[in-house]
């Protein structure tokens, strides 16, 4: 066997050992991902983060609502975000039963210029496993707040 044989046998062993090391310690997918909706909503990725924490004892329709119609349109389900999302006033009560007003004010005098105008999921990643907004740096942060001030949007 050749030199570059035997390199490349090398790196192609040790990305297969580690693909089985990474695919034996994947922690197990969270209660909330078991839930009856991922069987046709897989598709749009799991719940992680804050929100998909089992502790939080949280199930889709804890912040969608109950299936009631869906999938027939229209339904009552709760969409968020500014284009596609539910009515404003639906959006930030469903957010507002968990982060009280109080809450959200002490945390930073953002959520008290936006209120009752700008959907949370504006700013704020729901689904992901982590939430942009907290490792933001000041400078990033300006540079979000000026797309929507400025009406450069991306």
């Amino acid at each position: 066997m050749s030199t570059r044989q035997w390199l490349w046998s090398l790196r192609l062993g040790l990305a297969a050992l580690l693909l089985s090391f990474a695919a034996t310690s994947a922690e197990p997918a969270n209660q909330i991902n078991s839930d009856a909706c991922m069987k046709c909503h897989k598709r749009n990725g799991q719940m992680l983060g804050h929100h998909g924490q089992d502790a939080m004892k949280m199930t889709c329709s804890s912040c969608h609502g109950e299936k009631g119609d869906h999938p027939k349109k229209p339904n009552d389900l709760v969409v968020f975000g500014e284009q596609e999302g539910s009515e404003l006033s639906v959006q930030l009560r469903v957010c507002q039963k968990c982060h009280t007003k109080k809450k959200l004010s002490d945390a930073d005098w953002t959520h008290n210029v936006h209120a009752k105008k700008v959907p949370c999921a504006a700013c704020h990643k729901l689904h992901s496993p982590t939430e942009p907004m907290a490792d933001m740096t000041p400078k990033v942060r300006s540079e979000l707040c000026r797309n929507c001030h400025t009406g450069q949007q991306e």
